[in-house]
C-alpha cells in the first residue's frame, strides 16, 4: 500500500507542478503581451500593410474597457520604418502604444535601463540597447524615421530618444523602437488609425461569449489567441508531448516499484499459499482471495494518496512557491510572474489514480501465476 500511496503522489503532484508551470506562462503571455483577443479590420491578418488599418474612435474603446469579461485594451499601431542617426541606418519595427495602459498591461517600464519611460503625449521614443548600440546613439540623441504613410504617402519625421529598453531576445534588442499612439499616428499620417487592439479577459472560459459582444459592438474581425497565437500552440503541443515523456519515465519506475513490492509479498507467502491449499482450499479460491486482497490494497493506497495530494495541490494552487535569484530575474525579464504554481485540475488526479491502478492490476498476474504453478511438496 505505501508503494501504490506514493506512486500516485509522486505522479500527481509532479503533473499538477508541470501542468501549472505551463498554464502560468501561457496565460501571463496572453495577458501581457499578445492577448487572448485581437481586433483587426477585416484582410490585415493576412495582409499587414497600412492601407489595412482600421480607424476606431475614443468611445468605441470606451465601450471595449467597459465590457464585464475585458480586464485591459491596448490599441496598437505597428509599423516597420528605416531608422537614421548620421550615416547609420536600420530598418526597424515600431510599435505605438498607449504608455499608461501598457504600464498596467506589462512589464515595459520596468525594462528601461536606462532614460525614462514615456508620457502619454510624449513625442520621443524608446529604443532596445542592440539598436542603440549599433547606431551609436544614446539617451538625448534624435533619430530620423523614414517609412510608408497611409494610402501609400511618405511618413518621416524625428523622434528623440527618451530611454533605452533591455529587452528579453537580442533579435528584439537590435530591431524594436516604442512611441505613443498620437505619435505613430502622425508618422503615418492616420488620426485614429490602429492597426490593432490587444485585449486581455478575466475568464479564458468566457473566451466565445466575450468574442460575441465584441463583434456586436465593432464592424471589424475578431480574433481569438489561438488563431493569432500558432507558435503558442505548437509549444502547447510541444509542452504536452514532453510531459508525457516525463510521465511515462516515472509510470515506469512507478511500475517496477509496485512490481517489486508483489514479487516480496508474493515470496514471503509462498508457505501460507502452500498451507491453504494443503488444507483444502482451491486455487480458484486463492487467487480470488489474494487478487481481492492485492486490489483494495491498491485502492486503499490510491485513495489515501488522492486525499493527501488534493489539499497540497490547492494550497499551492492558490500560494505558489516564489522564485528569486537568477532564476526568479530570469521569470521576470521573460515578462512572467516568478513563481511555481501548482494545478488543482480534477482530471489529473483521476487519471494519475487511474493509471497506477492500471499498473498495479498488471502486476497482479505475478502472484496469480505463481500460485497456479505453485508446489506444495516444496514449499512445506
Amino acid at each position: 500500500m505505501a508503494s501504490v500511496f506514493f506512486a500516485v503522489f509522486a505522479c500527481t503532484l509532479l503533473n499538477s507542478t508541470v501542468s501549472g508551470l505551463w498554464e502560468k506562462m501561457r496565460d501571463d503571455m496572453l495577458r501581457t503581451q499578445t492577448g487572448h483577443i485581437q481586433i483587426h479590420q477585416q484582410g490585415y491578418w493576412d495582409d499587414k500593410v497600412i492601407d489595412n488599418f482600421m480607424t476606431v474612435d475614443k468611445a468605441a474603446i470606451a465601450k471595449l474597457e467597459a465590457m464585464e469579461n475585458i480586464e485591459n485594451v491596448s490599441p496598437r499601431v505597428e509599423i516597420t520604418a528605416m531608422a537614421s542617426y548620421g550615416t547609420l541606418s536600420k530598418g526597424i519595427a515600431v510599435t505605438g502604444i498607449s504608455p499608461q495602459k501598457e504600464k498596467e498591461k506589462s512589464n515595459l517600464p520596468i525594462r528601461v535601463a536606462k532614460g525614462n519611460y514615456l508620457s502619454e503625449t510624449d513625442d520621443g521614443i524608446l529604443i532596445g540597447e542592440g539598436l542603440a548600440d549599433y547606431l551609436t546613439v544614446d539617451v538625448g540623441d534624435t533619430l530620423a524615421f523614414i517609412g510608408q504613410g497611409y494610402h501609400g504617402a511618405s511618413a518621416a519625421g524625428l523622434f528623440p530618444i527618451r530611454g533605452l529598453l533591455k529587452l528579453p531576445s537580442i533579435e528584439m534588442s537590435n530591431s524594436v523602437a516604442y512611441m505613443t499612439l498620437p505619435a505613430a499616428q502622425n508618422f503615418i499620417d492616420m488620426p485614429n488609425g490602429y492597426s490593432g487592439i490587444l485585449i486581455a479577459i478575466k475568464d479564458d472560459n468566457l473566451l466565445n461569449s466575450t468574442m460575441e459582444a465584441i463583434s456586436s459592438q465593432l464592424p471589424f474581425e475578431v480574433l481569438p489567441w489561438t488563431v493569432t497565437m500558432e507558435e503558442l500552440l505548437k509549444t502547447s503541443a510541444s509542452h504536452k508531448g514532453m510531459v508525457s515523456m516525463i510521465m511515462l519515465v516515472m509510470y515506469l519506475i512507478v511500475g517496477f516499484g509496485i512490481f517489486g513490492t508483489v514479487i516480496m509479498l508474493t515470496t514471503e507467502r509462498k508457505r501460507e499459499f502452500a498451507m491453504l491449499i494443503s488444507l483444502g482450499m482451491s486455487r480458484l479460491r486463492l487467487k480470488t482471495v489474494t487478487l481481492l486482497e492485492l486490489f483494495f490494497l491498491t485502492l486503499t493506497g490510491t485513495l489515501l494518496a488522492t486525499a493527501v495530494s488534493i489539499p497540497v495541490t490547492l494550497y499551492f494552487a492558490f500560494n505558489p512557491l516564489q522564485l528569486s535569484g537568477d532564476i526568479g530575474q530570469a521569470y521576470v525579464e521573460l515578462g512572467m510572474e516568478a513563481v511555481m504554481p501548482m494545478i488543482a485540475d480534477p482530471a489529473i488526479f483521476v487519471t494519475q489514480s487511474l493509471t497506477i491502478l492500471i499498473f498495479a492490476s498488471i502486476t497482479f498476474i505475478y502472484p496469480i501465476r505463481k500460485i497456479e504453478k505453485l508446489k506444495i511438496t516444496e514449499n512445506r
